[in-house]
């Protein structure tokens, strides 16, 4: 789906995390299946409208530091998905001919501010699912494009070296109905991608998938070596109910976290623990009672998860994150709870998490639709990013 008539806004959040020194805590008022995919969705047309939000925004933004507007690459719209520890920004945007690329765009440098179009798998168009494509500290990007297969999105990856490369499907290996697939997620190493295989176009929510990771061998080719990329269906053994998978983030231990839904509204937040002989173990995360269902979006390398809680109903989203209580991350945490800030707002995520334990996502309500920032260090502070704008969303936050 495209957005018409978007203000290109960035959280990059490249702030330095010392200018990130906590002040006195708010008061507290007490997933996206992403919040890209059906929160956004909802939230549009309610934050336009929001006309009472943009001087707010405005010296909220002033106050904390530089907010870079970066445009469009020529269209009417892109979203930021994610931004390395080099200043690199990744995005998904418009072209003028109205197809969707994936982007990058330096903060620094001589070439900063600049468009640089990825390219795509041949296919029309890269598809509409805001956030999905991130940057490893390496330069290695990830994401989906259209292929020339029926205009079925592939997971790519991409490096100034090799191009645009396609990750293939579990098509390629013997699931013959898993002839999709969406690379949500790569670790600062670029070592790792993760992402799901799904039927036909999968969609998020629309059609079964199946969780995958993907792993390098170096190969020679043409005379060089380059890098090739496996594609392996990870583990879901005991969780039968469970028909759509959706790995977000891997970090450098090779943690991977996701959820996963079943067709009566079941979801659960799930981690994978590498094991040593190359395979991942499967375990759900701890939940409570009145908030049985999770969405862990992130993972930094401490093991800390950022994510949401929800009642079996999904009727609010509260942003909570978890973390292991072993040096080897065997146990973690109950969902630990994190506040709403001041201004007239019912649910929040948490999506970004960086190794300092700052945390980035988004809260709406009454108070429309804005980014904001929480820290694993005082988990009574929240904070309104704040834009020159209506509305905004964060996704991801450097070590910065």
């Amino acid at each position: 789906m495209k957005r018409v008539g978007i203000l290109a806004l960035v959280l990059c959040a490249c702030f330095v995390s010392a200018a990130w020194a906590q002040r006195q805590a708010l008061r507290p008022h007490i997933g996206k299946q992403h919040s890209i995919h059906h929160r956004a969705l909802k939230s549009f047309p309610k934050a336009n409208g929001a006309s009472g939000n943009s001087s707010v925004a405005a010296r909220a933004a002033a106050r904390q530091g530089k907010v870079w507007e970066l445009g469009t690459p020529g269209g009417t719209w892109a979203s930021m998905g994610d931004v390395n520890d080099f200043g690199v920004a990744v995005a998904q945007g418009e072209l003028p001919d109205g197809s969707t690329h994936n982007f990058a765009v330096p903060l620094f440098g001589s070439r900063a501010g600049e468009w640089i179009d990825l390219g795509t798998l041949g296919g029309t168009e890269s598809g509409w699912d805001e956030g999905l494509i991130t940057i490893s500290d390496t330069g290695l990007i990830v994401g989906h494009s259209a292929s020339t297969d029926q205009d079925r999105p592939h997971a790519i990856a991409w490096t100034e070296k090799s191009g645009m490369v396609d990750l293939g499907t579990l098509d390629d290996v013997g699931y013959p109905t898993y002839n999709s697939s969406y690379a949500a997620g790569v670790n600062k190493m670029g070592t790792l991608i993760v992402g799901w295989s799904g039927v036909e176009q999968s969609c998020l929510g629309c059609a079964p998938s199946l969780p995958v990771v993907w792993t390098p061998t170096v190969v020679w080719k043409n005379g060089q070596l380059v890098t090739k990329w496996n594609i392996h269906k990870l583990d879901t053994a005991g969780l039968g109910v469970i028909t759509k998978w959706y790995p977000w983030a891997v970090n450098d231990f090779g943690q991977i976290v996701g959820e996963g839904s079943g067709d009566n509204g079941e979801i659960v937040g799930v981690i994978w623990t590498p094991l040593r002989n190359g395979k991942w173990k499967l375990t759900p995360l701890p939940a409570v009672a009145d908030y049985p269902s999770s969405e862990p979006f992130n993972i930094n390398d401490r093991g800390e998860v950022s994510g949401n809680i929800e009642p079996a109903d999904g009727s609010v989203w509260l942003p909570a994150f978890w973390k292991p209580l072993d040096p080897s991350r065997k146990t973690y945490s109950d969902p630990i709870m994190l506040p709403m800030p001041d201004g007239g707002f019912a649910n929040c995520y948490t999506d970004g998490i960086n190794e300092l334990g700052d945390l980035t996502g988004e809260c709406w309500g009454d108070g429309g639709d804005q980014a904001v920032r929480w820290t694993t260090k005082d988990i009574t502070f929240s904070q309104v990013l704040g834009f020159p704008a209506d509305w905004s969303w964060s996704f991801r936050v450097n070590n910065n």
